[in-house]
């Protein structure tokens, strides 16, 4: 996979602020899509941020009734599977996998609860199936306790990645490809001139610009907010352990349990682990005292919650009792309130673009939110309606404050996570 530039139909400098895997799939479609001169500015160090904190999960998410992302999101997703699956084919070590994802039930409710939001959707892949607690053991190669299960529904288009891996990827063929990248290099503002972007202050001066693009993860409200626009973003801070080796099979799949809250991969044959037990709303733990700069937080709060929530886990997965982690690390995903995603310009603000709300799947839908943006910074045929994904589908000012948010979230899981903090 090759970036292979059309004639553009923009030509002013475009400058996309923030490196994850969002921004930096901002800025590979542009450069694709024809944009000559794209600089890409980050606060922090390449790699820095939340995207190495995620699981690399990649799935048609979309297609289930118990998720908000909507229908309208599962383009994005199969763009998402066809990126990743493309960088692999072209020699890109990203530490592909295609083994499926299992989302696990414990009681003969909960499968029932799956099974009619999974199975029973018009757009479930093929080959999606339900699997009694024998057969979950079966396609987990022996990683599950079957007596602990009561089945599960297996997604067999589902792969995964390294998040890391796939984020340096695109980076570095951004860079063979001459856009260029500032690290460390915080924006303080945007000039606006006669109601158009002119340039992005940095702590290092001015560069110059006729597009921005925000796509700073939780940055991009302070950003928003220094041009006089909001959004309803909630952040939280999520935890992953990496454990000693495991001994499970790399032709396992990913797993997903509602009823632990909980997500969980094979990773150089180890668990690659964490869920809601050791989520909280950044705004709580700030409260308590966390402080982190432009790099990832660490809250040792949230290592002891999921520490002490192991042995339930193992419960499941009994080859987890008793292992130490030989790695932990923390992001910060931010919601949105309605479950969707946020892909559009920033309304009276010519030239102005924001890629937000990542609701902890930006390694899935970063590729098709970054094609999207470019698509319609470059005057290009959209792949996906890009209507679903406008920034003022919502109105800001139903939401004055973080505890109104969290209240129309009522019986999502995250909102359940955020009575936590």
């Amino acid at each position: 996979m090759q970036l292979v530039s059309s004639m553009p139909a923009h030509s002013g400098p475009i400058c996309v602020i923030g490196a994850g895997i969002i921004g930096a799939s901002a800025a590979f479609h542009l450069a694709e899509f024809g944009a000559r001169d794209v600089t890409v500015i980050d606060a922090g160090q390449p790699l820095s941020g939340t995207t190495p904190a995620g699981a690399g999960f990649v799935a048609r998410f979309g297609a289930d009734h118990n998720r908000r992302l909507g229908a309208c999101t599962i383009p994005l997703q199969e763009y998402g599977l066809a990126f990743y699956r493309g960088l692999h084919d072209s020699g890109a070590d990203v530490e592909f996998a295609s083994n499926g994802n299992l989302v696990l039930a414990r009681s003969p409710a909960m499968l029932e609860t799956i099974a009619d939001g999974i199975v029973s959707h018009p757009q479930a892949a093929p080959g999606t199936r339900l699997l009694d607690a024998d057969a979950v053991a079966e396609v987990m190669l022996g990683a599950v306790d079957p007596a602990a299960v009561a089945g599960g529904v297996y997604m067999p288009e589902a792969i995964q990645v390294t998040t890391a891996l796939a984020q340096q990827e695109i980076i570095t063929r951004l860079e063979d490809a001459g856009v260029q990248f500032h690290w460390g290099t915080p924006a303080t503002g945007v000039r606006i001139v006669d109601g158009s972007v002119a340039g992005v202050e940095t702590n290092e001066g001015t560069i110059d610009a006729s597009t921005v693009v925000f796509a700073a993860g939780m940055w991009t409200q302070t950003l928003l907010e220094s041009v006089n626009r909001r959004l309803p973003l909630v952040p939280m801070v999520a935890t992953r352990f990496v454990s000693e080796p495991a001994g499970l099979s790399p032709l396992m799949p990913s797993v997903q349990c509602l009823e632990l809250g909980l997500w969980l991969r094979e990773l150089h044959g180890a668990f690659s682990w964490g869920g809601g037990f050791a989520y909280r709303l950044l705004s709580a733990l700030q409260e308590d005292g966390l402080e982190f700069g432009y790099g990832r937080p660490v809250s040792s709060v949230l290592l002891d919650a999921q520490n002490a929530h192991q042995e339930q886990v193992a419960e499941v997965f009994p080859a987890l009792s008793g292992l130490s982690s030989t790695e932990t690390i923390q992001g910060v995903p931010v919601y949105t309130v309605d479950g969707g995603l946020y892909v559009g310009a920033v309304t009276g603000i010519g030239g102005l673009w924001a890629l937000a709300g990542d609701n902890e799947s930006g390694i899935t839908h970063g590729p098709g939110m970054g094609k999207l943006v470019a698509q319609l910074i470059m005057n290009e045929t959209p792949f996906v309606d890009p209507a679903p994904f406008r920034l003022d589908r919502v109105d800001p000012s139903a939401y004055p404050d973080e505890a109104s948010m969290v209240a129309s979230m009522a019986e999502d899981r995250i909102a359940e996570v955020a009575k936590l903090g």
